[in-house]
């Protein structure tokens, strides 16, 4: 379900990949119009965000964890053009040991993303109910957070899904991420919930109202862009090894692709203004 195992055979003398029917043009268009959109979106918002971190200078633990996420997008789009060559030209001119690497850029900043959003979400919880004294927190234990999360190993995504330890690591790891979504999200909307009647009428106004606010907003670009993704990956893997249905690993593609468009997060979540 990625670039990698759309690219069935290598020609060694013009390392030039041949695309199997698993995308055909109406794919191809799709995949390319989204990529395309958050490549030119996604940059944009990386490059306004970066801007306001620089002015505001801040040190804080969310600052530190947002500035880890920008610099995740920034890789992500750095690859797509890669990718955009791909069904554009439809074939692979970048030589066999760049076509993995840019398969599995996909899935690595999924899952980089969606662990520095819950990073956020549950600080911001933590110090919601006086669990967390942010005036503790020094900037070596922010950076020993993120260094943490960056050496936190992915699978081999590109894997064949029909061998039952990979089997057993996918349901492991979607049913983490759907009971860490749904856990979170049931927290945060009765946090929301006893801000407004204790702020009302004017919580807008109240910092600590607009940081769980946005928090809720990375709950729905978790809901919106990864749950999607993870969701069709069950319904692939008891499937497509049974019926070999070519349109599967098409659908997964749309899916997989649908994850890249949280690189539009800083577009819509003003979160600096809030930490």
């Amino acid at each position: 379900m990625d670039l990698y195992n759309m690219t069935i055979q290598r020609n060694v003398s013009n390392e030039t990949v041949e695309n199997p029917a698993h995308c055909d043009d109406h794919c191809r268009r799709v995949l390319a119009t989204l990529y395309s959109i958050v490549l030119l979106g996604g940059t944009a918002s990386t490059i306004m965000m970066s801007h306001v971190l620089l002015q505001r200078n801040s040190q804080s633990i969310i600052t530190v964890i947002i500035a880890n996420i920008i610099v995740l997008h920034s890789i992500l789009l750095l690859s797509l053009p890669f990718r955009l060559s791909y069904y554009f030209l439809l074939e692979w001119k970048f030589g066999w040991f760049i076509c993995p690497v840019i398969s599995s850029m996909v899935h690595f900043h999924m899952y980089f993303t969606f662990v520095f959003y819950v990073a956020i979400i549950v600080i911001r919880l933590l110090i919601y109910f006086k669990r967390f004294p942010l005036q503790e927190l020094q900037k070596c234990h922010v950076i020993a957070l993120s260094v943490a999360i960056w050496l936190h190993h992915c699978f081999q995504f590109y894997q064949e899904l029909n061998h039952t330890p990979v089997i057993v690591i996918n349901y492991c790891m979607i049913g983490i991420i759907m009971v860490t979504v749904l856990i979170l999200s049931l927290i945060q909307l009765v946090v929301i919930t006893q801000l407004t009647k204790t702020l009302w009428p004017e919580m807008l106004t109240h910092q600590e109202f607009r940081a769980h606010i946005n928090s809720f907003f990375f709950l729905v670009v978790i809901i919106v862009c990864f749950l999607p993704h993870h969701t069709f990956r069950v319904f692939f893997i008891q499937n497509y090894f049974q019926n070999k249905k070519p349109e599967l690993i098409l659908y997964g593609e749309i899916c997989k692709a649908l994850t890249t468009v949280c690189c539009l997060d800083m577009c819509f979540i003003r979160v600096v203004h809030s930490v």
